[in-house]
């Protein structure tokens, strides 16, 4: 039946406008609490609402409760799992497409749909979400095998395809590396930033203990598709910020800087530009700049925490302060023991004190019992 409904979901459009019942208090006054406060009852509230018939408030739910579903005791969090009988995942199928699509995070078994649902998540605006399911993707696959005719059409983060295109050049069992090497050349004749990316990575460029790369394949590429030798280098050079920030360790602001540069023209970046925008307006750039440096690209750090953005857009959430408490809290992990003496937090002092106060104010507030 899941499959069934998969199926017709990802044949009809999958952004039908505002759920029924945003504007309805029974949805806005618990949501809008719930964005503000630590407020359990928000909680309840929408799931009454949801049961009443509530789109709005059905929808919220796997969000809201991610928030807040640990300050209820475990008799309430049992009821939240189910609306009127039914299993909050198959009601959320059943209620909006675009929550099918997304299934509440969860991959599934096929990994033809897994990418389809990822493509079409685009399609609708939900860009972590849609980044968030490719990336399984290509953590399951390897993105290995045949790829679909419009595989190129979608806007993953050429980041994440890079991961595909690598993975190709290095592959020696699933296609003989002419085909991988075909495949790169029609990339760079598009003017595909993944292409620059793959290569750069291929070639080692952001690593010391990379072995020597294989310059006669490389050169044999650069030829076919028409890119001088010393302009294909540059152009490698330039993505290594990039490759770099990926490998989440701390990195020296210049590489930062330069990755950063890159990473704003990205829908998943968005969150991280709320926040410096509204928690340090003054150093805004300085702040984007000591995240990128300390903790690496901001995607993904919170995808089943933000709600779809039919219910609040993804400016408009990271402006809030839930949306500012996720993201920040996101980082406490890395931050040790005693998140004070962090290392990651004394580089990020020394770019944005702005931000280090952020960030050890929410580590400090998460600690607390």
């Amino acid at each position: 039946m899941r499959a069934i409904l998969l199926a017709l979901v990802l044949a009809t459009p999958a952004w039908a406008g505002p759920p029924a019942g945003i504007d309805d208090p029974a949805f806005r006054a618990p949501f809008d609490r719930a964005l503000q406060v630590d407020d359990p009852t928000a909680l309840l509230e929408l799931h009454a609402a949801a049961e009443s018939g509530n789109t709005a408030a059905l929808l919220a739910l796997p969000a809201v409760g991610d928030w807040l579903r640990a300050t209820l005791p475990f008799s309430e969090r049992k009821k939240l799992i189910r609306i009127n009988g039914l299993p909050l995942a198959e009601a959320l199928d059943a209620a909006d497409p675009v929550a099918a699509l997304w299934a509440m995070g969860e991959p599934g078994t096929d990994m033809d749909a897994l990418l389809q649902r990822a493509f079409a998540l685009y399609d609708a605006g939900e860009v972590d979400k849609a980044t968030s399911l490719y990336m399984t993707w290509i953590n399951q696959t390897g993105g290995y095998g045949p790829l679909p005719p419009d595989f190129f059409d979608h806007p993953a983060p050429p980041w994440a395809t890079a991961q595909v295109l690598r993975g190709r050049l290095t592959d020696t069992v699933f296609a003989p590396p002419v085909e991988a090497d075909a495949l790169l050349v029609d990339r760079l004749k598009a003017d595909d930033p993944a292409a620059w990316i793959a290569l750069a990575g291929f070639s080692g460029l952001h690593r010391t203990d990379a072995p020597p790369p294989d310059t006669a394949r490389l050169a044999a590429i650069f030829a076919s598709a028409g890119i001088p030798q010393d302009e294909a280098v540059r152009r490698m050079q330039d993505t290594v910020p990039i490759l770099k920030v990926l490998r989440y360790e701390p990195v020296d602001p210049a590489t930062a800087a330069a990755a950063t540069e890159d990473f704003r023209i990205e829908p998943e970046f968005l969150p991280l530009l709320t926040l410096c925008a509204t928690t340090c307006p003054a150093s805004a750039d300085q702040c984007e700049i000591a995240f990128v440096a300390g903790f690496g690209h901001p995607w993904g750090r919170a995808t089943t925490a933000q709600p779809l953005i039919s219910l609040i857009p993804t400016k408009d959430f990271f402006a809030t302060p839930r949306g500012r408490q996720i993201l920040l809290r996101s980082l406490t992990g890395q931050l040790g023991d005693d998140p004070a003496a962090s290392p990651r937090l004394a580089a990020t002092r020394q770019i944005d004190a702005c931000l280090a106060d952020a960030i050890l104010s929410e580590a400090i507030l998460a600690a607390a019992p």
